[in-house]
């Protein structure tokens, strides 16, 4: 009796759910044709599997992971704001990413062309006000180098005017008056 209707419990679809085991590598190809079919559920799902079984991944699969769950993301106006997060991170991992390759609505890729504009006014401002707080040069004679390299000059001026005259005084010839 029990077995019976465990089977009706999964042929109904509310047998429970195991936990799905960590992807061991991004399956990217499966993910696009989720994508590509309109399965964004699926798409989550997937890399957040892969997510959960890796700490860390190459720039290639996040650049990957931050498009795909930009675009889907903000595909949907309850979750838009999540959906500019990861592609303002995408902007940041690949500046010259382009989403054409995801076929997205004109209103996603607007949003995304707005997030790239605003971003790189952004990256301009940040440089501009690194530039000003920028302490000015210091002038060379506050250098102390500067004072090694004038005592050094000094030094052999003095040596060499001594060593160039033979009683340490000026010849006559050379005197200005």
């Amino acid at each position: 009796m029990a077995r019976s209707l465990a089977f009706v419990f999964w042929l109904c679809g509310y047998a429970a759910a195991a936990p799905a085991a960590p992807a061991t590598e991004l399956n990217r190809i499966a993910i696009h044709y989720s994508y590509a079919d309109g399965d964004f559920p699926a798409v989550i799902r997937s890399i957040d599997a892969f997510a959960r079984g890796h700490a860390t991944w190459d720039r290639g699969d996040s650049a990957f992971i931050a498009k795909h769950l930009g675009v889907v993301y903000a595909a949907n106006p309850d979750t838009r704001e999540r959906g500019k997060y990861h592609l303002l991170r995408l902007l940041e991992l690949d500046p010259g990413d382009d989403l054409s390759d995801m076929y997205v609505s004109d209103e996603i890729h607007d949003l995304y062309q707005r997030l790239r504009r605003e971003n790189e006014a952004h990256l301009r401002e940040l440089a501009a006000r690194r530039e000003a707080e920028r302490p000015a040069p210091a002038p060379v004679w506050r250098k102390p180098w500067a004072w090694g390299i004038l005592a050094a000059g000094l030094a052999a001026g003095v040596t060499a005017t001594l060593l160039l005259t033979p009683d340490g005084k000026p010849r006559p010839e050379y005197v200005v008056r």
